[in-house]
């Protein structure tokens, strides 16, 4: 049986969050999240309260297109932050890292596409750069938009959130965010990076063959070593239930309290928008 979004969390065409009470949104920040066939940001003040949150999932219309009719988003913003969830990327230790050459680390790896921008992340506590390809369409477009714009990868904010997360552990820790069928896993000892990649699935026993091969190549407990869920993944779904057969110290991670949520906010569950929220860490 084929098993994709649906058998992890089946999102909604469109999801929006409002909170309830009146905030000035002078000198507000935006964070906007692209890839994996989702569109998603949030807003939030200079004191860290969330304003908005609004989630989409993108077909076949141009993303450019998706965006403009939010009107949210065509209000001035003090900092915008747009992060990319996308295959194309790799992590280069900085002892080894020379700029002049970045691409060939992702054309050892992929073959490139056409139409997309070479960046890249500097994770000073990690001890390495995260190179990686994002739309030439999506980066000018936000260029032209917004006067300040920093750019991301998810995968970097999700490593240093994780890291902060990794370093109260006496013995290592795994971390998996969901989203859509592609789901970025990494393992921690403490501070230090274990392992980092990004899978993606057809099917619940994909999903759980590639969770395994992580704890196998590192030769971690499945029995004690933590495991941390976050993004599209419910309790209910065929996928947990495999990955507790087999792995029994699964958890979910908590919403950031680096942001202010109202109670607007209690009809999602904590670790949904892990990635989105995790942009604190930059």
């Amino acid at each position: 049986m084929r098993i994709g979004v649906d058998s992890v969390r089946k999102p909604k065409k469109m999801t929006k969050i409002v909170a309830k009470a009146n905030f000035n949104t002078n000198n507000s920040n935006l964070f906007v999240l692209i890839g994996a066939n989702r569109f998603s940001y949030f807003i939030s003040t200079p004191e860290k309260q969330v304003i908005i949150q609004e989630s989409q999932i993108i077909d076949n219309e141009p993303l450019t297109n998706v965006i403009k009719k939010h009107l949210s988003l065509n209000n001035d913003f003090s900092q915008v932050t747009v992060g990319f969830t996308s295959p194309y990327t790799t992590l280069v230790p900085n002892i080894i890292y020379k700029e002049d050459i970045a691409a060939s680390y992702l054309e050892n790896s992929f073959r490139i596409p056409y139409q997309h921008y070479l960046l890249t992340d500097n994770l000073a506590s990690l001890q390495c750069q995260n190179v990686y390809l994002a739309p030439i369409e999506i980066y000018n477009f936000f260029q032209k938009k917004y006067s300040t714009v920093q750019f991301i990868h998810s995968t970097t904010s999700l490593l240093l959130a994780w890291q902060n997360q990794a370093v109260q552990f006496k013995e290592p820790s795994v971390y998996i965010n969901v989203t859509g069928n592609q789901f970025q896993i990494s393992a921690f000892n403490r501070e230090k990076l274990l392992l980092s990649n990004t899978y993606e699935f057809k099917t619940a026993k994909d999903f759980i063959y590639f969770a395994l091969l992580v704890f196998d190549q590192l030769d971690l407990d499945v029995g004690k070593t933590k495991l941390f869920l976050s993004g599209e993944m419910m309790k209910a779904s065929e996928i947990y239930n495999l990955l507790y057969r087999y792995i029994r110290n699964i958890h979910f991670m908590e919403r950031t309290t680096a942001f202010n949520f109202d109670v607007a906010f209690n009809s999602q569950a904590n670790h949904f928008y892990f990635d989105l929220y995790s942009f604190y860490t930059i």
